[in-house]
């Protein structure tokens, strides 16, 4: 069953809003989702440090290492797996929007009123693309980069056990 593409501009316009809002709610639930990770995750990074700052059990080169791993390789999970998977989607609907956003007019001067701009700044037209200038993941992962560092920086400073027969485990 083929379907005919005749549509009357009134028609193509409510699609075209409709695609643009779904673009609009999908970009909305991937910022809360990245925001709500980025917030979690810095304040368990940060509540482990404060503790191993605070805790005065020592640790031993042992356990410092596979405390600095098991960080590090869960910051590389979240933030060059999941993170990154999220950061490709959210560019894939910033350049759909404004591909619909464009072709609504929004950008073209004049389409809505009489002002010598248009409405939308001819800069959002570049969202999702390399020159693109949104930075809400940079930021996002600069949470991590501290908590991290944070952590990383707990660990390195706690005390080493100092008697011979402290057993790590």
């Amino acid at each position: 069953m083929t379907m005919s593409h005749d549509f009357d501009k009134d028609q193509k316009v409510s699609i075209l809003i409709t695609a643009l809002q779904e673009r609009y709610e999908s970009m909305r639930a991937i910022r809360e989702r990245v925001q709500s990770i980025g917030v979690w995750a810095l304040g368990l990074l940060l509540a482990a440090g404060a503790w191993l700052i605070e805790n005065s059990t020592p640790l031993t080169y042992t356990q410092k290492v596979i405390y600095i791993l098991g960080a590090a390789v869960a910051f590389i999970v979240l933030r060059f797996y999941y993170l990154e998977n999220l950061h490709l989607g959210f560019k894939g609907q910033q350049r759909v929007a404004a591909r619909i956003e464009k072709a609504l007019g929004l950008f073209t001067a004049g389409t809505f009123d009489t002002e010598k701009d248009s409405i939308y700044p001819e800069s959002w037209e570049h969202a999702g693309k390399e020159n693109g200038s949104g930075k809400f993941f940079e930021m996002s992962y600069l949470l991590l980069y501290v908590g991290v560092a944070f952590v990383i920086v707990a660990i390195l400073r706690s005390p080493a056990p100092h008697h011979f027969f402290f057993k790590p485990f």
